[in-house]
């Protein structure tokens, strides 16, 4: 029953230098799927890089790869993570918001910054079990402990 499911994410480090932060404020794990199969799943965030490089953000459904430029301004991003003033700065417009069709799909978010692509965060929908089974520590047996 697709009401029962939910969204389930796993984030993926990554160590770029280019990167400075970023954030997805949506969607958020935990949310139910009670949509039809056609409906747009909102994203919306941000993302701090080194403003000499060009960056855009994307959406991968696994038959297509959704790219969307850096248009929404937040000031308050660049105030409170980079300590300086917003007013003229070239990361001024670090946010993203834009609505893609992968609700019922799972998905890969990431970003691409100075040409290299890179994978932030996939995400999927599943049902409560399945997540908890996921969360859940693997247990092994005292022979495989040995093993080692």
């Amino acid at each position: 029953m697709k009401s029962s499911q939910q969204l389930h994410v796993v984030r993926h480090k990554i160590d770029v230098s280019s990167v400075l932060a970023w954030h997805l404020d949506g969607p958020r794990p935990g949310l139910a799927n009670e949509a039809a199969g056609d409906a747009m799943l909102k994203f919306h965030g941000w993302l701090l890089y080194e403003p000499i490089y060009r960056a855009t953000v994307w959406v991968d459904d696994g038959e297509q790869r959704h790219s969307f430029e850096l248009t929404v301004e937040r000031p308050n991003v660049v105030e409170q993570k980079l300590g300086v003033s917003a007013e003229n700065h070239p990361l001024r417009r670090c946010g993203f918001q834009f609505e893609v069709p992968v609700f019922n799909k799972p998905f890969t978010f990431g970003f691409r910054v100075n040409g290299q692509s890179m994978t932030v965060l996939e995400g999927q929908w599943l049902t409560q079990p399945q997540i908890a089974a996921m969360e859940q520590p693997q247990k092994t047996s005292i022979w495989q402990r040995f093993k080692k």
